[in-house]
C-alpha cells in the first residue's frame, strides 16, 4: 500500500484508449478533443440556478417562484458525446466509465466554486429497485461515492430514500415527468457516512447538502428531493449532475459535433 501514490501517478501517463473516441493517448480519461466536445459554450448565457440556457433574459425551465434547490452544477450537456457517455454508463453498464465521469464532475464542481462553503453531505438520488436489479448498480450512488473521495465530503447513502419505486420516467412527457416524483422521496433522521472525509452527519437543521444524479432533464426529481430536504430543515441544496438536458441551438450544436481524430465513435 505504501506504493499506492506512485501507482496513481503512473496511471496518469500509461497509454490507454480515450473512452470517448478510442484514440490511444498517454494517461487515463478523455482526450483533449473529447474534453473540448463536452465543454459548455461560453457565448451562451445560462440560468444561474438550473443551468439551462436563458431565453429572452429569462429561464424557460425554472418553475414560477423558483425551484426548491439553490443551484445546479452540470459537467456537460446531454447531447452528442455527453449523451453517448451517459448511455454507455447507464444502459450498457460500462462501470469503468464511472471514475472518468466522476473526475469530470469533480472538476466542474471545483470550477463553479461549489465547495465554498462545502456541503455537509453528498447524497445520491435513490435509484428504483427495478433499475438496480437490472443494472447491478446505482449510477447516481456510484458517482456520489467517487465524488465524496475526490472532494473530501461525507457520502451519506441512506439519508434520502424512496417510499416506493414510483413511475419510470423514460418515455414520459414533460407534464408527466413533473408529476411523477411527487411523494416518492423521504428523509431519514440519521445515517452513518461512508468513507470520503468531512464532518460526520448531524442534525438536518441548517445543513448544506449536495444531491448527485446522472442527468437533469426537467428538474422534477431534484425538485422533489430538495423539497423533502428543505422540509426537514436543510438550509442549502445543490444539484451536482453529470449532464443537463438543454434545448435549442446549443443542444443541436453539441449533437452535431464531429467524431474523434481517428473517426471512431464511442463503443
Amino acid at each position: 500500500m505504501r506504493h499506492l501514490p506512485a501507482w496513481r501517478d503512473w496511471r496518469r501517463w500509461i497509454p490507454a484508449e480515450c473512452p470517448g473516441c478510442g484514440r490511444r493517448q498517454p494517461g487515463q480519461g478523455l482526450c483533449a478533443h473529447c474534453l473540448g466536445q463536452l465543454a459548455w459554450d461560453r457565448a451562451v448565457p445560462y440560468c444561474p440556478v438550473c443551468r439551462h440556457p436563458l431565453r429572452a433574459g429569462g429561464c424557460p425551465d425554472c418553475p414560477p417562484g423558483g425551484p426548491a434547490y439553490d443551484r445546479v452544477v452540470a459537467a456537460f450537456a446531454y447531447a452528442g458525446l455527453g449523451r453517448d457517455l451517459l448511455q454507455a454508463y447507464k444502459t450498457r453498464r460500462c462501470l469503468a466509465l464511472a471514475p472518468v465521469l466522476a473526475d469530470h464532475l469533480a472538476a466542474a464542481v471545483r470550477q463553479a466554486e461549489a465547495l465554498q462553503p462545502p456541503p455537509d453531505w453528498i447524497v445520491p438520488v435513490p435509484a428504483r429497485r427495478q433499475g438496480v436489479r437490472a443494472r447491478g448498480f446505482s449510477p447516481a450512488a456510484e458517482l456520489a461515492r467517487l465524488l465524496a473521495a475526490r472532494l473530501g465530503v461525507v457520502y451519506a447513502l441512506d439519508r434520502v430514500h424512496r417510499r416506493h419505486d414510483g413511475a419510470r420516467q423514460a418515455g414520459l412527457n414533460r407534464a408527466q415527468r413533473l408529476h411523477a416524483p411527487q411523494g416518492v422521496y423521504a428523509c431519514g433522521p440519521s445515517a452513518a457516512p461512508a468513507r470520503g472525509g468531512g464532518r460526520a452527519p448531524g442534525p438536518w437543521a441548517g445543513a448544506r447538502v449536495a444531491v448527485v444524479d446522472d442527468v437533469l432533464t426537467t428538474g422534477a426529481t431534484l425538485q422533489a428531493v430538495a423539497r423533502v430536504l428543505k422540509a426537514a430543515g436543510v438550509a442549502h441544496v445543490q444539484g451536482w449532475v453529470l449532464a443537463r438536458t438543454v434545448s435549442g441551438r446549443f443542444s443541436d450544436a453539441r449533437a452535431a459535433a464531429p467524431p474523434g481524430p481517428d473517426g471512431r465513435a464511442l463503443q
